[in-house]
């Protein structure tokens, strides 16, 4: 057996042919070897960069959620006061096992959540459209832009004597620059009402107001 194998080395080394055939043999299992662990990376990665996009669309939802569920509060009783609701990112378990961290930027404009953040040299972005009409602001910037504009505040005992649809554009237009909030501290949630004096009497509509 050893006499075999010998002359197999000998024929191999008298053969130059035969010695280049058998590195590149070698040389295209190494490359083979070299492009599927390659391959198995860029998949695995693939599918990380995959999950962290799935949780920040979680996250960009569950705050909708949270934004729609003050929006459908009913009307206030006599005191006029609605419900405030609390809401922090970093509560959620979602976002503690997140890859992201403290790199989530959450910004808010009157028309949508959008959430930014950073994992690993990668961008992701979620956006998620509000069901109601929300301003990125409070009451007190609220009261306070309409008496500057209208003379009045909105408020149930100083009603609007403005046009209905000139007072939405007004303050459509209030809440389309984007808010920038923190992920880690509190953020606020409320209805509030704005009130408007017409022919047929007082009537209301709603805001959901969201600030920090």
């Amino acid at each position: 057996m050893k006499l075999e194998k010998t002359c197999t080395v000998k024929e191999l080394s008298g053969d130059e042919s035969a010695w280049a055939d058998f590195l590149i043999s070698k040389a295209a299992l190494v490359l083979a070897s070299v492009v599927l662990f390659a391959a198995l990376f860029q998949l695995a990665a693939g599918f990380k960069g995959l999950e962290a996009q799935e949780q920040l669309d979680f996250l960009s939802r569950d705050f909708k959620a949270a934004v729609d569920k003050a929006g459908a509060e009913n009307f206030p009783g006599e005191t006029g006061e609605t419900q405030e609701i609390s809401y922090r990112f970093d509560e959620n378990e979602v976002f503690l096992t997140s890859p992201f961290g403290e790199n989530i930027e959450v910004y808010v404009s009157g028309e949508y959540v959008h959430l930014k953040a950073e994992s690993d040299g990668r961008n992701f972005n979620a956006v998620r459209p509000f069901t109601f009409r929300v301003l990125p602001f409070n009451e007190s910037e609220l009261r306070g832009k309409l008496y500057a504009r209208f003379g009045a505040d909105g408020s149930k005992e100083s009603p609007l004597t403005a046009n209905f649809q000139e007072v939405i554009d007004f303050l459509r237009a209030s809440g389309t620059k984007e808010a920038l909030l923190s992920a880690d501290e509190n953020i606020s949630i409320k209805k509030e009402f704005v009130y408007i004096r017409g022919s047929e009497g007082v009537s209301a509509f709603e805001y959901v107001l969201v600030y920090q």
